[in-house]
C-alpha cells in the first residue's frame, strides 16, 4: 500500500510538470505571449509540484499535503473560471490585463510601450487546442484534477497508511 502512495505522489508530480512544460512550450517554443492572468494560473501548479517534492521528505504529512493539494487545485479551478468569464465577456477584466492605449498618447511613448512588448489582454484567446482557449481547458482540467486528488485523499484516509 504504502508503494501505492509514492506512485500516487509520482502520478501527482509528472501530471504537473506535464501541465507547465506545456505552458511554457506554447509560450517560448510556439511564441504565443500569455495574459497576466495565463501566468498567475501557472502559480497553483508551481505550488502543487512543492508540495509533491514536500511528500517525499516528510511522508507522514500526506493528508495534510492531499489537503494542501486538493485546496490549490480548487483555487486554479476558480482562477482558471475567472479567467474563462474575462474571454467571454461575463466579468470584467483586471486593471493587470488591460492594454488598451491613451487615444492622448505622444508617438514616441506608444512607440516604447509597443517594443516592450506588452502583455496580451486577458479577453484575447491567442492559442486554442480542440476549439477550447487554453484557460478553458486549464479550468477542466482543474476540475478533473481536483475530484482525482479527493479521490486519492480519501482513498488514503481510507487505508491509512
Amino acid at each position: 500500500m504504502k508503494n501505492k502512495i509514492y506512485n500516487y505522489f509520482i502520478y501527482i508530480f509528472l501530471i504537473n510538470i506535464f501541465v507547465i512544460l506545456s505552458a511554457l512550450f506554447i509560450e517560448y517554443i510556439l511564441k504565443v505571449k500569455p495574459c497576466a492572468l495565463c501566468i498567475y494560473e501557472r502559480y497553483p501548479y508551481y505550488l502543487i509540484l512543492l508540495f509533491t517534492i514536500l511528500f517525499f521528505f516528510k511522508t507522514n504529512w500526506k493528508n495534510q499535503l492531499m489537503i494542501l493539494i486538493i485546496i490549490t487545485s480548487i483555487v486554479s479551478f476558480f482562477l482558471a473560471g475567472y479567467h474563462v468569464g474575462i474571454e467571454y465577456g461575463l466579468i470584467n477584466e483586471l486593471s493587470s490585463c488591460k492594454t488598451e492605449v491613451s487615444k492622448n498618447i505622444s508617438k514616441d511613448i506608444l512607440l516604447k510601450e509597443l517594443q516592450s512588448k506588452l502583455a496580451p489582454s486577458c479577453k484575447e484567446v491567442a492559442f486554442k487546442l480542440f476549439g477550447l482557449s487554453l484557460a478553458s481547458i486549464n479550468m477542466i482540467m482543474s476540475l478533473i484534477l481536483t475530484i482525482l486528488y479527493y479521490k486519492i485523499f480519501l482513498w488514503t484516509k481510507r487505508t491509512n497508511r
